[in-house]
């Protein structure tokens, strides 16, 4: 299992499958060896080795994004179940890391390569990213990847991975706004010269803090950051 998402409105928790190309919906409150309440799977689906996944739960939407040269992101209606096509695919211009959802604003966050791909939620097809942020290369090559999204705000945290290997201290989380557009340096840098190889990223809105688990410090990290919601 790769990146999971909890849909709080309907209590659910989104699975991506990677061998069994699947999504599996479960319970929020399931425990123990218990079947999900919905599978998307088979072959009208298209997905492949999912391995990500971002869900709306305002509008009800699975944005599964592609990986390994695959630049779509794939799209479901939440309640989907079964050997269902996408409701629409985005072509994107990049191979997307990690995609978000900020349904206040109605956009579609996709990380890949060195910038912040912003889209409209319902963009389909070839549609061109509303804006584009680029991450200032200052040492080394450095790649977008984990995403995180605070609607109320428009702060996008985006995990950096620095150009160094996994036992050295380069990734950091960087915190950008959805109007940034162009190369711009992120307004906040979160654990810098502390995270090594970063593997999950989540907010914790209100108390104000983001939470990162790092696997070379097998750790979970909270950084309180006010200033940054």
């Amino acid at each position: 299992m790769h990146d999971m998402a909890y849909d709080p409105i309907h209590d659910e928790i989104i699975v991506p499958q990677f061998f069994a190309f699947a999504i599996l919906t479960f319970a929020g409150d399931a425990d123990g060896n218990v079947a999900p309440i919905r599978k998307i799977m088979g072959p009208s689906t298209q997905l492949k080795n999912t391995h990500a996944l971002a869900v709306d739960p305002v509008h009800g939407e699975i944005f599964v994004p592609g990986r390994h040269g695959d630049n779509r992101i794939l799209v479901f209606p939440r309640e989907a179940d079964g050997d269902v096509a996408p409701i629409r695919i985005l072509e994107t211009d990049t191979t997307p890391g990690r995609v978000a959802v900020d349904p206040v604003h109605n956009l579609l966050i996709v990380s890949g390569g060195p910038g912040l791909h912003i889209y409209d939620r319902t963009a389909s097809g070839k549609a061109k990213p509303l804006r584009v942020i680029t991450i200032p290369q200052d040492e080394g090559r450095r790649r977008t990847g984990l995403l995180a999204v605070d609607p109320a705000s428009g702060m996008i945290f985006a995990k950096v991975g620095g150009g160094g290997g996994r036992h050295e201290t380069g990734d950091f989380v960087g915190v950008w706004s959805i109007y940034d557009d162009g190369e711009v340096a992120p307004r906040w840098t979160i654990g810098l010269g502390i995270l090594k190889d970063t593997r999950g990223v989540a907010l914790d809105i209100k108390n104000q803090s983001v939470i990162v688990t790092d696997k070379t410090l097998n750790s979970i990290l909270t950084f309180h950051v006010p200033e940054a919601f």
